[in-house]
């Protein structure tokens, strides 16, 4: 997995975040992700293993998209109906 972070880049990185939810949904994210920063976990996934409410989860990737840490894409199947979101993670390096 992908999810090799020195301190000093954590603590430069909890600066631009808000709230600790959002390091723990940010996380999550980097250990879904490829060498890319390219993932695409289902909400549902990520409120599990970082044991929020998805309500909690969106409200995280809102404020990860906002400080630019993260960008989210809506993702369609063939029939047009929602799949999971892509998320392209701005890794810390």
């Amino acid at each position: 997995r992908n999810c090799s972070i020195r301190p000093a880049e954590v603590f430069s990185f909890m600066r631009r975040i808000q709230k600790p939810r959002d390091f723990t949904v940010y996380c999550c994210l980097v250990w879904h992700s490829d060498i890319n920063g390219v993932c695409f976990p289902s909400r549902r996934l990520i409120s599990k293993e970082c044991h929020m409410d998805i309500k909690t989860v969106d409200i995280a990737i809102r404020n990860l998209e906002e400080t630019g840490l993260l960008k989210k894409e809506q993702r369609r199947r063939k029939d047009g109906t929602n799949t999971s979101s892509l998320y392209k993670l701005n890794l810390l390096r």
